[in-house]
């Protein structure tokens, strides 16, 4: 499996033009992320119990290939804080929702306002969700959708590379 350094998380986040796109980019992101972190959970370097136990769980159809189902276990283990376990949950409830719509959201649409809000990575940054926040509530003239919308995939970017950080095994 190939670790992913930030810059290339960024770049293929960035490269990203429309909000699915840029979810399921980062839905698999997450997945790499927690696939990685998983193996620092269930052994101390043994490469028996690796290639034989490990990685098929976390094979492409194993039980733990699901993003879901890896979150829960570790959470559970209590490898995990709650607000990263809601972030995480958070970011595949979205993307999941987004794969159920006939029409998809843009970056400043109220849904996506309303996922931003509840992102424990975005709403601590008071800065950036303070600017986020003035931009999104500011009278028509000085709002730009153009604007808003590249802040708000900034916004969402910032957390996906805060959630890989904790992820660090």
């Amino acid at each position: 499996m190939t670790t992913l350094t930030e810059d290339d998380v960024l770049e293929q986040l960035d490269a990203q033009n429309n909000l699915l796109s840029f979810m399921t980019t980062a839905h698999n992101i997450l997945l790499q992320g927690i696939k990685r972190f998983l193996p620092s959970l269930f052994v101390n370097n043994d490469e028996e119990i690796v290639e034989y136990a490990v990685k098929p769980l976390l094979a492409r159809s194993g039980p733990l290939d699901d993003i879901d189902v890896a979150l829960r276990l570790i959470y559970a283990l209590g490898k995990m804080d709650k607000w990263l376990y809601a972030d995480i949950t958070h970011f595949s409830q979205f993307y999941q929702y987004l794969n159920q719509q006939k029409e998809i959201p843009g970056f400043a649409d109220d849904v996506t306002w309303d996922f931003i809000s509840n992102v424990n990575c975005i709403t601590r940054n008071a800065t950036l969700y303070g600017a986020l926040e003035s931009m999104k509530f500011a009278d028509f003239a000085a709002w730009s959708e153009v604007r808003f919308s590249g802040m708000v995939k900034t916004a969402m970017t910032l957390a996906v590379t805060t959630i890989l950080k904790e992820l660090t095994p």
